[in-house]
């Protein structure tokens, strides 16, 4: 039986969920190192990088986008909106719905994040090879797709 660190995985050893949240942690933690004094918090970036791409994107469509669940996006926008990085405005017609901004503040931190999380990418690419990230990402996909993760 592997041992990790002189541990016994047991089930885990062949457990491909225990291995991706290994692989997020490592990866997330390298990513917040290299974002420095520009860290977000837990999946703030990928909400970031939704709302600078889609200028008037909803939370429905942010969710659905992003693979979260409503009461965490719903928390994580109103930090950001707190920490003058986007704005949210109701959407004429449906006053349970609200279009997200990113500001001029939030403009700002996303070249600087977008920036150091190309040198970030490099690394993760460097580590996996370019033959085998597209492999790795359409597996990735695949598990989301038919598993709804």
């Amino acid at each position: 039986m592997t041992k990790n660190n002189d541990v016994a995985l047991g089930p885990l050893e062949d457990f491909i969920g225990f291995y991706l949240r290994r692989a997020y942690e490592k990866a997330f933690s390298d990513f917040s190192e290299i974002l420095g004094n520009d860290s977000l918090r837990p999946g703030n970036f990928t909400l970031l990088v939704l709302i600078h791409e889609n200028p008037g994107i909803t939370q429905v469509e942010i969710c659905r986008a992003a693979g979260r669940d409503k009461s965490g996006v719903t928390l994580s926008l109103r930090q950001m909106e707190d920490d003058e990085l986007i704005e949210r405005i109701r959407v004429e017609g449906d006053r349970r719905s609200y279009a997200s901004y990113i500001t001029p503040k939030g403009r700002e931190l996303y070249a600087r994040v977008l920036e150091k999380g190309e040198i970030h990418k490099k690394q993760l690419d460097d580590r996996i090879g370019a033959d085998k990230k597209a492999e790795m990402i359409d597996l990735l996909k695949k598990l989301i797709d038919e598993n709804q993760i």
